[in-house]
């Protein structure tokens, strides 16, 4: 299925409507989706299945029991059965990522495996962090799975199988050591994030940012984007929206107080970019969180 909105590019193969997978019962679901523009994301769960979502561009905010996990491209979010959790804030905002949903391993069988073995992947899942970083390079492997769902030959559900045998193997041992940015600049980007999150009304260009951490504009853009999943002022440009929201949130100041507390230059730009990041307006995302406590973040 391909669904091209304003908003969305979305491809799905869902066994509710789409034919099962004969000989691969642990599949449920799989798909890649594309938000242009944030969508709501409400609370939701799958029974009896774990939900695996790998960011392969941008970032992304899950809210689950009383945190709140931030992904960002090369990183992993998964959920287990019957958890309920949905977009932060009940939003997913403008990324790409890939996501699939498969039955927990609970039976001798379970993708053809021994039962040993099905324990062991059992035993990995408990233990595994809510968030993992993987890298990007499992891509390349959800798109043969993607692949081996279009096909029609009569391999295709040992492709499947095999797919999600590969998938699973990658997510429970996660490589480490995927970012290659040096360690000292690793240090001053962490500075530089701290300092926007404190004053996210500074508006800095990238000739500046890549000035204070002594390096060209060219290396900062690449590195920082390598370590953040985002250019530097597309990243800067989300946590001002963030602090926005907690603004919204947890005091009374009026939507132009917050204007010019966050450097605004007017209420409409400000209500045009919060509406693009979180897919409403500041005065509808204040009424929809009213009275609402907000989460930890993790």
């Amino acid at each position: 299925m391909i669904k091209g909105e304003d908003r969305l590019l979305r491809w799905a193969y869902n066994i509710e409507i789409n034919p099962p997978i004969p000989l691969v019962p642990e599949f449920v679901m799989f798909g890649s989706d594309e938000i242009r523009k944030a969508l709501p994301l409400f609370e939701h769960e799958h029974p009896g299945c774990y939900e695996f979502v790998l960011i392969e561009r941008g970032k992304a905010s899950w809210e689950l029991g009383d945190c709140i996990y931030e992904t960002q491209a090369g990183d992993v979010f998964h959920t287990r059965p019957g958890e309920k959790h949905r977009g932060g804030f009940d939003v997913i905002e403008p990324c790409k990522f890939w996501w699939f949903i498969v039955t927990a391993p609970h039976h001798q069988g379970w993708l053809r495996l021994s039962s040993e073995e099905s324990r062991i992947i059992e035993q990995s899942l408990a233990r595994l962090p809510r968030v993992v970083q993987v890298g990007l390079n499992p891509v390349d492997s959800l798109k043969r799975f993607k692949k081996a769902l279009m096909d029609s030959s009569p391999m295709r559900s040992i492709s499947v199988r095999h797919a999600l045998v590969d998938l699973m193997l990658t997510m429970t041992q996660p490589v480490t050591g995927t970012r290659t940015v040096a360690d000292d600049l690793l240090c001053q980007f962490d500075r530089l994030i701290a300092k926007i999150n404190q004053e996210p009304e500074w508006r800095p260009s990238v000739e500046e940012l890549a000035a204070s951490t002594g390096v060209s504009a060219s290396h900062f853009y690449r590195t920082f984007q390598e370590y953040t999943g985002e250019p530097p002022i597309t990243f800067i440009e989300r946590l001002r929206v963030k602090a926005a929201c907690r603004l919204l949130t947890e005091t009374q100041d009026s939507v132009t107080e917050i204007t010019y507390r966050l450097g605004y230059q007017s209420s409409q730009h400000f209500a045009t970019v919060f509406k693009r990041w979180v897919g409403v307006t500041p005065t509808q995302w204040r009424k929809t969180r009213s009275g609402s406590q907000p989460p930890q973040t993790n």
